[in-house]
This record gives structure tokens, C-alpha cells and sequence, in this order.
């Protein structure tokens, strides 16, 4: 059933004869401790009455007269919607408690749960450091506990600047309930204790919005474009992968994010600002780096062969040669370098520590803007074994406890023999192998780990999330950076200038052979046109002749064509 709360008004800043610690000396008996409690009374909770099992009840009861009394708590974690044992000293992120009571004969009633929050501080007394609890503030909830088995919430007072000690214990009638105490810290999870959280108007809630999401979004963003200029600066270029790679990590990402939250949702929550910031910044770091991706050209290295049958611009069959399209490259030219990087991630990270495959612009020679796909072609000589020779900084994994040591850089054994040389043999093999040990891997691996799981722990509160971390500082340093190459066997430097009037010269002759064919075509046609012309002209004149000796009876008609005199005709008289 719900329960109905009181508040003290403000803290307890008075002081009580019974607020002194009870570790007070003669020479600061004088100072009491200001609130109603001492420190030492609320850093006391409650006992468990059993550590579990089938001896008794489980530790997380205390109990009543004749009944028990279990404090319940959500947990905020998406995946677990049940309520769960209170335990000692826990942090509790939510206001609100469950108070489970199973109550007979006089433990059924009115009781009154009281919470005294506090804070830790010292101050000096006579030169005497002392302990007290500050800030106390007692807030009384009242409930009832009826016949047998019961539920009740409990709301507590939400504290959201930072975590508050919290000792808490049962009242009946005035008087306290023996073994029912507790002891927890509590700070309110904003995300998670609507509606307690005051958005009481939309200013409220864009102040809620500003300081979680939309300022925490604004630093990640800042903090991920510094980072992309700086690992640009010496990768060149990103992953080059394309959406399809990054929707992976991305869902790979968001789920080891969902398996850490599963386990340590209330730490993440209550530190929902920083998550906010890492995660918009994750997000935005592949799209800078990426921002050089679609500058990348095609570059074509080309290595000329020898064939027989080219015509010569004389016409004549000799030697000539043809380029054969060896090796395409994405390249990218950066200043006075030009790069040729691969893909991936681990190649990109392989050039941040080690130097990147390149060409310098001043080593170029034999080079030529390209056409159709290819933006640049270079010549490669043609007595060259390999057109290209490229190596890409990679990285190897190769972690080692030892490394190698130049034998004059180690203890040389006894050169005498027996007992006598048994201790300057045994410094000598231990010297030996502790100048063996690679001490830098070493330091690095346990010593760095060590950091971060304290910072991790410190900052988080989760020994899980730093053990996790802690292997990074290995993982990191366990990685060797190999540098990359990129070799050229250039053509020799006249080759370009000898190619071109080569070229000249064949492109000329072409012109001349094709103007040739071309007037030879031409007289081909005129001469045809003028036999058909000749022989219409002959055959009409045949035509023309047989026709007149039909008319005047001539039995032998010619076909001579050639002129001759006027015929002489018969007398009219005649």
C-alpha cells in the first residue's frame, strides 16, 4: 500500500550532546559534532541475520517480532524489470523502495521508516583532525504492515548534484525496531526517477536536454573533428571504407554497447552526459575521417614491351613497341608526396604510428596526365623486373616477453670451473636473463593496465568496465608498426621526348597514307565514270547509224565513227 512521507525542513546544523564521536579525546572534549547523530552511530548498519541458505532467512532480511522486512529496489537496467535485494553499502540510483513485510500477532501496524542523509567531512579541532557527519537531513516515511505478506513503496528524496550517505532504520510506536537498519548511499538518476525530476515547463526540460544530450553531443563532436585532424595529419586518409563497413561497427559497437549497459546500466545512466559525449563522438569520427575519401585519383604504371610488325613512318615493318597496363593504384597526393594507401582499419592505424607508402613529386619522371579512367600514367622502364613494388604500412601483433640482446651486452660466464665459480655463475644467468626480459612491454602491460582500471573504477565505479579497459595499454604496445614503401624503376628521362616525335612522325605519315588512298579512290571513280560514259556515247552513236541505213537501204552499215564527206544523193530528175 503507498506510504506517506515527512521531510525535515533544511539540515541539522544544531548541536547535540550526543553528536560528539565516540573517539573524541580530552583535548577536543570541548567540540561537538553538529547534527542530531554522530558519525559513528550512522556509519553503523544493520546486522544480516543469517549469511543465507536453509539455515534461515536470507541476508537482506531483517526482522521484526514476529515477522521480517526486506528493502527492494529496480534496478535500472533495461533487461531486468525485477525487483532486488538492498545490500549493504549499495549505491542506490532510483528514489523509490519496495518494503516487502511479512507480519503476525504484533508486528502488524504503523511503522515509520527514517532516513538520515549525510556527508562525510573533517575538520581540525586543537590540531586534532577530526570526522563528522555533515549536512544531516532525516526525512520519516510512514507505512503500514498488515496481516501476513505485504508491499509498500517507499519515496525517498531525491538528491541529484551528488551521492549522499543514507542510514535508515524502523520505528513502531516511538520506538525502534531492534536489527532493522540499513546503510546505502543514494543519488538520484535523472534519466531514470520521473517524475521526480522537476521539468515542470519546457524551460526546465531544454535545460534537462542542454545539459545531457545536446551539450554533451556539441563536445563529443569538437573533441572527435580535433582527433580526425590529428590522426589525418598522419594516416592521409581514413579507412576508405564505404557505408556497408561502418554500418557493421557500428552494430557491432551497439552491441558490446547493449552487452556493458546490460551489466552496468545504473553507472552508465548515472554518468549519462560523458555517455552521451563518447558515443555522438564515436559517430562522428569515421565521417571526418572519411572527409578525404572521395579525393583519391587512379594511377596507371605502365611498362612497355617490345613487338614486331609495327610499320615505321616510312612504311617499313620494324620494332615497335606497346604499353601494357600493369598496375592501377588508388593513389592520393598530399603536398609533395604521392600516396598509395589500402583499406581497412588496421591499415589505417598501421600509418599513424608508422610512415606510409610513398613516391616524393620531385622523384617522377616518365609521367603523363592519363585518360578515361586513369588520372595520371607513369612509365616504368622496361628492363624493370617489377612494375611496381608496394608495401603498405601494416601492423603485427607480436607481443614478447623477451628481445634480443647483442652477446657483448651480456655477463660472461666463469671461465674457472668448480664450487668456487658457482656464485659468478649464477649472477652471470641472472643478469643475463634479466637483461632478456623486455621490461618496456612489460611496464607497459601491468603497469599501464594498473591505471586504468583505477582511473576506470575512480571515474565509473565498475571493476568490470576496467578490467576490460586495463588490457588495452597491452593490446596497444603488444602491436609492432612496420613502415611502407612504394619503389618505381622510372623509364629513362628522354623516353617522353623521344615517344612524342615518334609519334609526330607516325601521325603524319598516317595522314599521308590515308590522304593517298583517298585520291587514289577519287581516280579510281573518275576513270570507271568515264568508260560507262564512253560506252553510253558509243552505243548511241551505233544506235543512230543503224538506224539511218535502214532508212536509205544501206546493207553494209558502219560503224566508223570518224568524220567523212557529205553523201551524195539520188537526182531529183532522176
Amino acid at each position: 500500500m503507498p506510504a506517506s512521507a515527512a521531510v525535515a525542513d533544511g539540515h541539522y546544523q544544531t548541536n547535540a550532546t550526543n553528536g560528539t564521536s565516540a573517539t573524541d579525546d580530552s583535548q577536543s572534549s570541548d567540540w561537538t559534532a553538529p547534527g542530531p547523530f554522530g558519525i559513528d552511530e550512522l556509519r553503523t548498519g544493520g546486522d544480516q541475520i543469517s549469511s543465507g541458505g536453509s539455515q534461515g532467512p536470507p541476508e537482506s532480511t531483517r526482522m521484526l517480532p514476529t515477522g521480517g522486512i526486506v528493502l527492494k529496489y529496480l534496478p535500472l537496467n533495461p533487461a531486468q524489470s525485477s525487483y532486488q535485494p538492498l545490500g549493504r553499502n549499495q549505491a542506490l540510483k532510483t528514489d523509490y523502495l519496495l518494503a516487502y513485510t511479512s507480519a503476525f500477532g504484533e508486528s502488524v501496524g504503523d511503522y515509520e521508516f527514517v532516513v538520515v542523509f549525510w556527508q562525510e567531512q573533517t575538520t581540525r579541532v586543537n590540531g586534532t583532525q577530526r570526522a563528522y557527519a555533515a549536512n544531516q537531513s532525516v526525512q520519516r516515511i510512514s507505512f503500514e504492515a498488515e496481516n501476513g505478506y505485504s508491499a509498500s513503496k517507499l519515496k525517498l528524496q531525491s538528491h541529484y548534484d551528488q551521492q549522499w550517505q543514507a542510514t535508515a532504520w524502523l520505528e513502531q510506536d516511538g520506538s525502534r525496531v531492534e536489527g532493522a537498519r540499513w546503510r546505502f548511499g543514494h543519488q538520484t538518476n535523472p534519466l531514470t526517477a520521473s517524475p521526480a525530476y522537476p521539468t515542470n515547463s519546457k524551460g526546465d526540460l531544454w535545460r534537462w536536454g542542454a545539459l545531457n544530450l545536446i551539450i554533451p553531443a556539441i563536445c563529443g563532436i569538437m573533441f572527435s573533428g580535433a582527433s580526425a585532424k590529428h590522426i589525418l595529419s598522419r594516416t592521409i586518409v581514413g579507412t576508405l571504407k564505404g557505408v556497408t563497413y561502418w554500418a557493421g561497427v557500428v552494430a557491432v559497437v551497439v552491441g558490446i554497447a547493449a552487452i556493458v549497459g546490460t551489466w552496468q546500466t545504473s553507472i552508465i545512466l548515472a554518468n549519462a552526459p560523458i555517455a552521451v559525449g563518447i558515443l555522438i563522438g564515436l559517430l562522428a569520427l569515421p565521417v571526418m575521417l572519411s572527409i578525404r575519401d572521395s579525393d583519391l585519383s587512379k594511377a596507371g604504371f605502365f611498362r612497355r614491351q617490345l613487338r614486331q610488325g609495327a610499320i615505321s613512318p616510312s612504311g617499313d615493318e620494324t620494332v615497335g613497341t606497346r604499353r601494357v597496363a600493369n598496375k592501377i593504384k588508388s593513389v592520393y597526393r598530399h603536398g609533395e608526396q604521392l600516396y598509395a594507401p589500402v583499406s581497412g582499419l588496421r591499415p589505417m592505424l598501421a600509418r599513424y604510428w608508422a610512415d606510409p607508402a610513398k613516391i616524393p613529386t620531385e622523384d617522377w619522371k616518365s609521367y603523363d596526365s592519363g585518360d578515361g579512367d586513369l588520372d595520371q600514367l607513369f612509365e616504368v622502364d622496361p628492363e624493370s623486373d617489377k612494375v611496381l613494388r608496394h608495401k603498405p604500412a601494416r601492423l603485427k601483433f607480436a607481443p614478447s616477453l623477451t628481445k634480443a640482446v647483442a652477446d657483448e651486452d651480456l655477463a660472461d660466464p666463469p671461465e674457472a670451473d668448480g664450487i668456487a665459480a658457482l656464485p659468478a655463475a649464477i649472477s652471470a644467468a641472472v643478469s643475463n636473463w634479466f637483461a632478456r626480459r623486455n621490461w618496456r612491454f612489460i611496464g607497459i602491460a601491468l603497469g599501464g593496465g594498473a591505471l586504468v582500471y583505477l582511473g576506470t573504477v575512480a571515474a565509473l565505479g565498475s571493476s568490470i568496465i576496467g578490467l576490460g579497459l586495463a588490457t588495452l595499454p597491452a593490446l596497444i604496445d603488444g602491436h609492432e608498426a612496420r613502415d611502407g614503401s612504394l619503389e618505381v624503376d622510372w623509364g629513362p628521362s628522354h623516353w617522353n621526348d623521344v615517344q612524342a616525335q615518334v609519334q609526330t612522325e607516325r601521325h603524319e605519315y598516317e595522314e599521308r597514307k590515308t590522304f593517298d588512298q583517298v585520291l587514289e579512290a577519287v581516280t579510281e571513280l573518275e576513270w570507271s565514270d568515264h568508260e560507262q560514259g564512253q560506252q553510253i556515247v558509243d552505243r548511241v552513236r551505233t544506235e543512230i547509224q543503224k538506224a539511218l541505213d535502214d532508212e536509205h537501204g544501206g546493207n553494209n552499215p558502219s560503224t566508223n565513227l570518224s568524220p567523212s564527206s557529205p553523201q551524195q544523193g539520188v537526182d531529183a530528175d532522176d
